[in-house]
């Protein structure tokens, strides 16, 4: 996400660079994965891992004394999120899923309502994940890793299948109809890198 500079209120940082749109902006983290306010950093409802906030360095291990310290310290000693947030992309019925992740701008796919259920296609079970939001084709959804990617968190066994497809379905209320659309799950590269990084830190881990 480049640099993060704290200014006083009003001023801009002396630079060269170009200034660019919110739009643009909430674009850029979409695609690196990087979740934002509280429509998508789900409020009581998420461990903080599973926002990737660990990743970002928003959680000091080593403080106390604030609410879900405990579930949340003990998630980071046993190494084991099993769900986080990544950048997904949306595609047809029809079509077949992409292989890298982009944007379209000319996309005219239906956009999923928030909070709406992603499930393996032709396979009963629990949910494979929920829908965030996003701009056109591509989006941010908190994803089951053994299930959406080929993450591997224990030695029980990944539920990962290559062939697998996606789809997230929602029902109709007063601002949308129902729908589906197919889905796939992207893992940023720098997740891997602070979770390498985690790995060195934590006491024999």
């Amino acid at each position: 996400m480049g640099t993060r500079l704290i200014l006083p209120s009003g001023a801009k940082p002396e630079t060269d660079a170009e200034e660019v749109s919110t739009a643009s902006y909430d674009l850029r983290r979409i695609l690196l994965g990087v979740p934002e306010g509280q429509g998508e950093i789900l409020k009581e409802t998420a461990l903080p891992q599973e926002s990737d906030i660990d990743y970002m360095g928003g959680i000091d291990f080593r403080k106390g004394c604030y609410v879900g310290q405990e579930l949340t310290i003990r998630t980071h000693h046993t190494g084991v999120v099993r769900k986080r947030i990544l950048p997904v992309q949306l595609y047809d019925p029809d079509s077949k899923p992409a292989t890298a992740l982009s944007y379209d701008s000319r996309t005219n796919i239906a956009m999923p309502v928030q909070g709406a259920n992603i499930s393996r296609i032709g396979k009963k079970g629990r949910s494979a994940g929920k829908w965030l939001g996003g701009v056109g084709n591509v989006g941010l959804a908190l994803c089951r890793l053994e299930v959406m990617t080929d993450t591997v968190l224990t030695g029980e066994g990944s539920q990962w299948d290559p062939s697998s497809e996606f789809k997230v379905t929602w029902d109709g209320n007063g601002d949308h109809e129902s729908g589906g659309v197919k889905i796939k799950a992207f893992l940023p590269s720098w997740h891997q890198e602070r979770a390498n990084a985690q790995r060195v830190q934590r006491p024999n881990g």
